[in-house]
């Protein structure tokens, strides 16, 4: 850390002197300028705003002694003063400490002497800078928490309106910009925007919680050139630099002062939602361009999830993925609220996941087949879910058809056997289903699968199959044939007969 210092004698030689018999570079200053008076000294000050002053208190003009009265009546208070003088007596030591002089030093001076008071007015100007600094990080603390208490619409006590009043007088209008970014990543994100947004005296960053940041700036300036706007260039640098992160960021209302700050705050988050279906990435959501996008409640989550767990147990891709079609499209047109629309699919999931616990517990190799990710909801975009939604179709769709491979030609061809042994009784897809524990919509396309025909079909051949048998033997009735294979109707069996076989049962008997 480099000081600076000014050097203020009448006596050209005395200083050279001071600038070339005091090591000031080892000691860690540097001199900013040299002078011959009073007056001079003042306007050097004024330009240079040195952090150590050497001057004598002889000098024309203006002695030395009245150059620090008027500096410090100016309420320049840090300046630190060594003065110098050949008279050592107490009148001008009471004098100048009474003007806040920090040291004192007789002519002709001592290298050693003077060493040490410089020495000691550095760590001085050290101390005095830390104590600044600290001071400045407090008063920024105390800003940022009075300020994340107003965002959130708490009532400040008489001490915090005053700093909120305080500071709203420092620009000429309020907004906030909410950012949403991953707790993981909040410690990149917080250099980026720093070195981004560093400088900006109207411009607060206030984290609200871990995954949300409120960043409050002003406007300083009413006329075309808006500091506002530059702030907003700013912001969009910041949004542009975080190409890669999983952040999203919300521009809300413009307000007048810093005690209505929490409307703009939420206003703003209204709009960050909307950042949910936005598949644009890196854009800065302002709800002055959205508030006319409302949303909606969908109200047949309970349809859409038998739809899709029926695919499940049919095994059906096709119609799974149709669904998942469906919900991106109904979803995204209607615009369902983003909480509901998150709710919905992470419980499809959950069912989705248990449904295939069952069918994966006698395979604990595949046991861990699909999982659904640990990922922050707030953060997760529609093409996310949907994302999610056909990955896992794709992963259990692919594991259920393995497995159906190996299962569908025993399974089907016991039901096959069962029918043709009871295919004289009241057989029904229901009643089959039931006894093999399967979805009887399943277990039609089963059956569809491994004969070519369908259920219905394949019981009506059985059964005229077996009546034309039983009309060879010309031992029945017709009527009686057609309660033997089965049917309780006899125009029923007139109708399936005649359909097969191209002719009435008196027909076939003669032929």
């Amino acid at each position: 850390m480099v000081f600076k210092v000014l050097l203020i004698d009448d006596e050209p030689l005395a200083l050279e002197g001071l600038q070339l018999w005091i090591p000031w570079k080892s000691l860690g200053f540097e001199v900013c300028a040299l002078c011959g008076n009073g007056v001079e000294g003042l306007k050097r000050m004024e330009e240079l705003e040195p952090d150590l002053v050497m001057v004598d208190i002889h000098m024309p003009v203006m002695d030395g002694l009245e150059m620090i009265e008027e500096w410090r009546r100016r309420g320049n208070w840090s300046t630190k003063f060594i003065i110098l003088t050949g008279y050592s007596d107490f009148g001008f030591a009471r004098k100048a400490l009474k003007s806040k002089v920090s040291g004192y030093l007789l002519k002709p001076l001592d290298e050693e002497q003077a060493m040490s008071e410089v020495r000691t007015m550095r760590m001085e100007l050290i101390k005095a800078q830390e104590q600044q600094y600290i001071g400045q990080i407090a008063l920024r603390e105390q800003e940022i928490l009075t300020m994340k208490e107003a965002l959130l619409g708490k009532v400040l006590s008489a001490e915090g309106t005053q700093l909120m009043d305080s500071l709203s007088r420092s620009a000429e209008s309020w907004n906030v910009c909410l950012v949403q970014v991953s707790e993981k990543e909040f410690g990149r994100w917080s250099s980026i925007a720093s070195e981004v947004l560093n400088g900006r005296n109207v411009c607060y960053i206030v984290r609200m919680r871990n995954d949300l940041v409120s960043i409050v700036f002003g406007d300083v300036s009413p006329g075309p050139q808006r500091t506002s706007d530059n702030i907003r260039k700013h912001l969009e640098i910041l949004a542009h630099r975080l190409v890669g992160f999983r952040t999203y960021m919300a521009i809300g209302s413009t307000e007048s002062s810093l005690k209505d700050i929490s409307s703009s705050r939420i206003i703003a988050e209204k709009a960050l939602l909307h950042a949910f279906y936005e598949v644009e990435g890196n854009r800065i959501m302002d709800y002055a361009l959205l508030e006319n996008h409302d949303f909606q409640k969908y109200n047949k989550q309970v349809e859409l999830i038998d739809r899709v767990m029926r695919s499940f147990q049919l095994i059906d891709y096709a119609n799974y993925q149709s669904a998942v079609e469906f919900i991106e499209q109904s979803f995204r047109q209607m615009r369902v609220h983003p909480d509901d629309a998150r709710k919905f699919v992470i419980y499809l999931l959950h069912e989705i996941w248990a449904y295939m616990r069952v069918k994966l517990a006698e395979d604990s190799g595949n046991y861990r087949l699909f999982e659904i990710p640990d990922l922050d909801e707030a953060l997760l975009t529609f093409d996310d879910l949907i994302g999610m939604l056909n990955s896992c179709g794709k992963v259990c769709f692919e594991f259920l058809l393995k497995e159906n491979v190996f299962e569908v030609q025993g399974i089907a061809q016991d039901i096959n056997d069962y029918i043709h042994t009871h295919f004289r009784e009241g057989l029904t897809v229901k009643l089959l289903a039931e006894r093999f524990f399967l979805h009887p919509a399943y277990l039609g396309q089963l059956l569809k699968r491994k004969n070519g025909i369908s259920f219905n079909v394949l019981l009506h051949n059985l059964r005229i199959e077996e009546a034309c048998r039983l009309l060879q033997m010309n031992q029945y009735k017709n009527i009686e044939i057609s309660e033997k294979v089965g049917y309780a109707s006899y125009h029923h069996f007139l109708k399936q007969f005649e359909k097969r076989m191209g002719m009435s049962p008196n027909e076939y008997k003669k032929t």
